[in-house]
């Protein structure tokens, strides 16, 4: 009985202590407790059906430990029921439905859908994501959820929202005018099959390519399968699609691969396959491009690329790089005119040789005719129209015979005395030879980005020209610099306009690009090395208001009415990489944009906002350090006895200064 009585009295005292300690107690601690009193009480029980059992009980001893029995039963009751409440109220979240209704107008949640613009292939996409976010919210009203669908929709599919009125019962009606208008199962598989059909050969051996490919046949596969396509039985097709699209040496990996060359394979070998080589490739990529980064250019390396005789042509605003070499004997170390070669055949023979070559008989350069040359330079011996070295009866070099000329013996025809003098009065500024083609008041807008330059982890920002006219990409000496990027050696020539020469490029180098609005786009691209570029862009001043015509638009370059210098340009070999799908015509009129990975770049004509005069040229330069480089040319004839006695003769009849010297030494060589 006393046994009875204390486990009675437990029951009651663990009712009372829970009571005072309830509001700190957690949930699982909540649960221990119950578990606790259950096992209590029904310990309890069991003493008190013992007692019971045994009998021999007085009626008071009864009466009394039925009353115990009683009040513990309440006490159990009770704290197991409070017990049980809390549990419930710990497992109620804290956010109450009174609270929702309240917060109607709440902020959009972080997930949300694009701008859809009529698009058959993104409607299944925005379909999905507008039903998640905004018709299955409890919080928005049909008008919200209309006002939503006005403001995510564009072009034909806002026309049809657009027609809706602006109330609950009109949003019901505008989801089912685009409903009806783009779930058109037939006119999205069509598209993918086309995607599929249309898919471009890959020419280069690369990871992003193989890779490009594999995600597009993926892509089109998820797509018709989406759409309930049975395409089981479509491996050989889609295997013979991917195959006749693959580089030779990847094929040739392929069909290595097949183990069983009588049987058809299945799509999921293929695409492991691709996904292995793909992998290849980028693990050679990041050896070979460590290895460039690290190890300098050896000298065998520059010597390949010196004594190349296989001629390179690239483009620069539809121009040519071509490394310049000797049309007689191909060496790269000297022209045409410091041949050993030429110099030994006879004047006739030398112009037979440079007129079936196509070469001007005055400046031996291609690409024109005597009657186009602009040259100032004639024969110094009959003053026609010919190159020295090609007057028929004129002695043979000094180089070859040894003798010296005095500077009598040099006549200067009066346009070359007439250079002299405009020289003299410039006080050595360059000589500029403008070709002017336009004077308007009208301004042209080039397609200009701002692009990202990585190198060793650190990206530098830069403006590009993207010109798809030119065969090769450019950087300015300035920025390479500033990079401090790896450059090998090149004997090149940029030749533009009537196939003058505008420069040459002594250096190139390797560049990564990157996206400053996509990340994970990477295009790696050789640039040839240039002083300068291009002027300023844009060549005049075009309104600021310009910018206006595309609000919802990311542009590649937010000032490209801003006249600002050019860094970079994207010429031809980079140019089908970073153009997109998207294109925007007749904008004000004549403006045209085009979607890039960098943005959105804008060309055509613009109105200025001033009104100018400025002629627009392409021009050469002719300053003093290119006068020497052509000295530098006929090193081996200014070191003979013939210019030593020369020069030595004129120094002592009339002292040279800095700035005459220089235009001495420049007539002099030019003129040979």
């Amino acid at each position: 009985m006393e046994a009875f009585m204390r486990l009675v009295d437990y029951v009651v005292e663990y009712e009372s202590e829970f009571s005072a300690a309830s509001k700190d107690i957690s949930k699982n601690a909540l649960v221990m407790q119950q578990d606790e009193l259950r096992e209590m009480w029904c310990k309890a029980k069991a003493a008190h059906d013992d007692l019971n059992s045994k009998g021999g009980m007085s009626s008071k001893d009864y009466a009394l430990i039925k009353k115990k029995f009683k009040i513990g039963g309440q006490c159990y009751i009770r704290c197991m029921g409070a017990m049980k409440d809390m549990s419930e109220i710990l497992s109620t979240p804290k956010d109450t439905e009174k609270s929702v209704e309240v917060d109607s107008n709440h902020s959009l949640p972080p997930c949300d859908t694009d701008v859809f613009k009529g698009d058959y292939l993104s409607w299944p996409t925005f379909r999905d994501m507008f039903t998640a976010v905004y018709i299955k919210s409890k919080r928005l009203s049909p008008v919200e959820k209309l006002y939503h669908l006005n403001k995510k929709t564009q072009g034909e599919a806002k026309v049809i929202v657009s027609k809706c009125p602006l109330t609950n019962d009109g949003f019901a009606m505008a989801w089912k005018g685009l409903t009806d208008m783009y779930e058109n199962e037939r006119i999205l598989v069509e598209t993918q099959v086309d995607i599929l059909l249309d898919l471009p050969s890959i020419d280069k051996e690369c990871s992003s390519s193989i890779k490009w490919l594999q995600r597009e046949i993926n892509s089109c596969i998820s797509c018709l399968t989406a759409n309930k396509v049975d395409i089981g039985n479509w491996d050989p097709i889609i295997i013979r699609i991917c195959s006749k699209r693959l580089p030779q040496a990847t094929l040739a990996l392929w069909e290595q691969s097949v183990k069983n060359k009588t049987k058809t394979s299945k799509w999921e070998e293929l695409d492991n396959f691709l996904t292995d080589r793909y992998r290849d490739l980028e693990a050679i990529e990041r050896a070979k491009k460590s290895s460039n980064s690290v190890k300098p250019v050896s000298a065998p390396t520059q010597n390949k690329y010196h004594n190349n005789s296989h001629q390179n042509r690239f483009g620069a605003f539809q121009v040519s790089v071509e490394k310049s070499t000797c049309l007689m004997c191909k060496s790269a170390d000297h022209k045409l005119r410091s041949c050993p070669m030429f110099l030994n055949m006879a004047p006739a023979d030398r112009i037979k040789f440079a007129k079936r070559n196509n070469r001007c008989i005055n400046c031996l350069s291609f690409g024109h005719l005597v009657s186009q040359c602009t040259s100032a330079f004639n024969c110094s011996t009959c003053h026609a129209r010919h190159h020295t070295l090609l007057h028929v009866g004129t002695v043979q070099p000094s180089s070859q015979r040894g003798s010296s000329i005095s500077s009598d013996e040099i006549p200067s025809t009066s346009r070359q005395a007439q250079q002299r003098r405009n020289f003299d009065k410039s006080e050595g500024k360059p000589t500029v030879v403008q070709s002017c083609f336009a004077n308007s008041d009208k301004g042209v807008l080039l397609g200009t980005a701002q692009i990202n330059i990585n190198y060793r982890g650190v990206t530098y920002a830069a403006r590009a020209l993207i010109d798809s006219g030119s065969e090769c990409s450019f950087i300015t000496e300035k920025l390479k610099s500033r990079i401090n990027l790896p450059v090998r050696k090149i004997n090149a020539q940029v030749s533009g306009i009537n196939n003058t020469v505008s420069a040459q490029v002594k250096e190139s180098c390797r560049v990564e690009l990157r996206s400053p609005i996509d990340p994970l786009i990477s295009i790696t691209t050789n640039m040839m090395v240039l002083p300068k570029l291009t002027g300023n862009l844009p060549t005049c001043h075009i309104s600021a208001l310009t910018r206006q015509a595309f609000p919802d638009l990311t542009l590649a370059d937010e000032r490209f009415f801003v006249n600002e210098p050019v860094d970079v340009i994207l010429g031809g070999d980079v140019y089908p990489h970073i153009m997109l799908d998207g294109i925007r015509k007749n904008v004000l009129g004549s403006l045209l944009a085009q979607e890039t990975v960098f943005g959105w770049i804008v060309t055509g004509r613009a109105n200025a906002a001033t009104p100018t005069n400025t002629c627009v040229s392409y021009h050469n330069k002719i300053s003093r350090k290119k006068q020497l480089t052509a000295c530098g040319d006929l090193e081996q004839m200014t070191k003979s006895v013939r210019k030593r006695r020369y020069l030595n003769k004129y120094a002592k009849k009339k002292p040279l200064d800095s700035s005459r010297s220089c235009h001495f030494y420049a007539n002099l060589c030019c003129s040979i």
